[in-house]
């Protein structure tokens, strides 16, 4: 496998290796960064914090647009946006660290999340400069909320089918807009509304930029699972009059503009699994260690410390893996600033370069969110089922973010098939290391990582081992199914659990070797665990593609090479979850 010091590229990390010291960690944050944090969470404890109960009622939508003005204020919301435009010109990497802390908010985090986002980012990005100079300023501080209509009630995850259409008036000067859009968030109390359409006699999506008191009209607040605190309605277009200067972009070009807001959109849902995961953590630890049982706090309890220690691991892996992604986008971006691209320009490039790895943040950090806040829920025993109890507030808001951006079913279909894209155009040399692989398989060249090695030389070659078992399963796919591969979803989404194992894994094993001065004892006990893990999901999931892509001989040949060179030494896990689970028992909180 090549080995790789520079700029990693969207999919490159299956067939590249990063050096431990090139990648950006938490521990990396500069003063900088960890006063942006502080100064975000000092608002967010005396805005939110005190109103989080009326945050899980709908009353919570009667007071969002203050509080969004408030921060607007402040600058919050132009963290990314250039200085020449308003912003703190802030890079990828000091954004997402600042948005881990804003989406502790509650269902706040909605509102903010679409407006800094969805809102900010399509006029920002494709917006010509008579639009920027009419909308920008005012929806950076605040003043005009934004709402992103995409979503019909025939169309879902198929973005392209809706029926929301507008024609050109007889005199060329406006689009006339009819349709309807569901599950539109801040649609209650937004001033301007980027709604995706179909303009007459085109195939594809347009965006029209349009303004609320052009007769947009509004259903009632939906009654939701949970985020009861931020507005969801259904959004009305009945013969609404849009100037055509409002379109944004190109006409017939409206998707890429849809795509690439999601590409970022995506990422972001990964960080927020982080922040809840925390706070959830948090709320689970502080209670064992106040609960007391058997005349012992339950803290003390093995199959407590077996869930501390589980939920500290997902959560040190979802981080390293955004703030790892983080930085590779700034350097990824850097390039295309040297290659002469517009800065504005080369951050859309940058989303869509990485489009495979946001989906993988997405997915993973949605699901592993899921699992640290119904754990410590569970911790929580019956105070956790009751409506009243904080953690009963997370476990309803957090269900949806399995299903925004994309479910997380699309998105595993989105990580395969952006990186067999990259194969087919050249770009991602997957076939060659794929027949390399292929042909170490029959000649019996694969073999386990060394455990007797240390543990940075062991940890590398393993993950090297699990980055060939990817590019192996992923050359039999493509070789099996080749042009009506994207018919085999089934397929398609185990290969997206493998590739995704990597790509985690990876973000844990080089954080660990990166800082291993600090708590040594306990970040190799979880990138142990993690080994383990991996190799468990990677097998299970290979034996499914294989069985699909593969008969005979090659189909047992190649579960038995895999399961060879996932092979881990015999360690006992239980003692290291205790180890684990001492360290954040005592931090009373996540900590490493």
């Amino acid at each position: 496998m090549e080995s790789k010091l520079e700029t990693i590229k969207g999919g490159e990390f299956l067939i590249k290796t990063s050096d431990p010291n090139t990648i950006f960690t938490p521990e990396d944050y500069t003063e900088e960064q960890h006063m942006l944090r502080d100064a975000i969470r000092d608002f967010i404890n005396k805005e939110i914090e005190p109103l989080k109960e009326v945050f899980d009622s709908k009353e919570g939508t009667e007071i969002a647009p203050e509080i969004l003005e408030k921060l607007g204020e402040l600058g919050f919301l132009a963290i990314s946006v250039p200085e020449s435009i308003g912003g703190m010109g802030c890079d990828i990497k000091t954004d997402l660290v600042a948005s881990e802390v804003m989406s502790d908010s509650f269902s706040f985090s909605q509102t903010l999340g679409v407006q800094r986002g969805l809102g900010v980012n399509t006029i920002l990005f494709y917006g010509t400069e008579a639009q920027k100079n009419k909308y920008l300023d005012d929806i950076l501080i605040g003043k005009l909320k934004c709402s992103y209509c995409l979503t019909e009630p025939g169309a879902g995850s198929d973005a392209n089918s809706g029926k929301t259409k507008a024609t050109l008036s007889e005199d060329g000067k406006h689009y006339i807009l009819n349709g309807q859009k569901m599950w539109i968030t801040n649609a209650g109390f937004a001033d301007i509304f980027s709604v995706f359409c179909k303009i007459e006699g085109d195939e594809n999506l347009s965006c029209l930029i349009v303004e609320k008191e052009w007769g947009v009209k509004l259903g009632v607040e939906e009654n939701k699972l949970g985020i009861h605190g931020s507005s969801t309605r259904q959004v009305f277009f009945e013969n609404v009059k849009v100037p055509v200067e409002n379109l944004l972009g190109e006409r017939n070009k409206g998707f890429k503009i849809a795509m690439n807001a999601l590409n970022m959109g995506r990422l972001m849902i990964g960080v927020a699994g982080s922040a809840i995961g925390k706070r959830a953590f948090r709320l689970g630890v502080q209670y064992a260690n106040q609960r007391v049982q058997f005349k012992k706090t339950i803290s003390s309890f093995g199959a407590i410390q077996e869930k501390i220690a589980k939920m500290a691991i997902d959560i040190y892996a979802i981080e390293s893996g955004w703030n790892r992604l983080g930085g590779d986008m700034d350097n990824v971006y850097d390039e295309f600033i040297v290659e002469g691209l517009d800065p504005l320009r080369a951050k859309q490039k940058v989303a869509q370069e990485f489009a495979a790895e946001c989906a993988m943040i997405k997915v993973f950090g949605s699901e592993v969110e899921q699992f640290v806040v119904d754990e410590a829920l569970q911790m929580h025993g019956g105070m956790g089922f009751s409506g009243e109890s904080e953690i009963s507030i997370h476990y309803r808001n957090i269900r949806g973010n399995r299903i925004y951006e994309g479910t997380n079913e699309i998105n595993r279909l989105v990580i395969p098939g952006t990186i067999l894209k990259y194969v087919l155009k050249g770009k991602l040399p997957l076939i060659q290391s794929a027949t390399q692989a292929f042909q170490d398989l029959q000649s019996g060249n694969l073999k386990p990582a060394d455990s007797n090695k240390s543990f940075k030389e062991f940890a590398l070659d393993f993950l090297e081992n699990c980055k060939k078992s990817a590019i192996l399963i992923s050359g039999q796919v493509m070789q099996k199914f080749q042009q009506d591969i994207q018919e085999q979803q089934e397929v398609l989404s185990r290969l997206a659990d493998i590739i995704t194992q990597v790509y985690i894994l990876e973000g844990v094993i080089l954080r660990t070797l990166k800082n291993q001065e600090k708590n040594k004892e306990i970040r190799e006990a979880m990138s142990s665990i993690c080994m383990h893990t991996s190799a468990g999901h990677i097998k299970t999931a290979v034996k499914e593609v294989v069985s699909a892509s593969a008969e005979g001989d090659i189909a047992l040949m190649t579960i038995k090479a895999i399961n060879k060179l996932l092979q881990l030494p015999v360690r006992n896990i239980i003692e290291d979850r205790r180890t684990i689970a001492t360290h954040f028992i005592k931090e009373n909180q996540y900590k490493i």
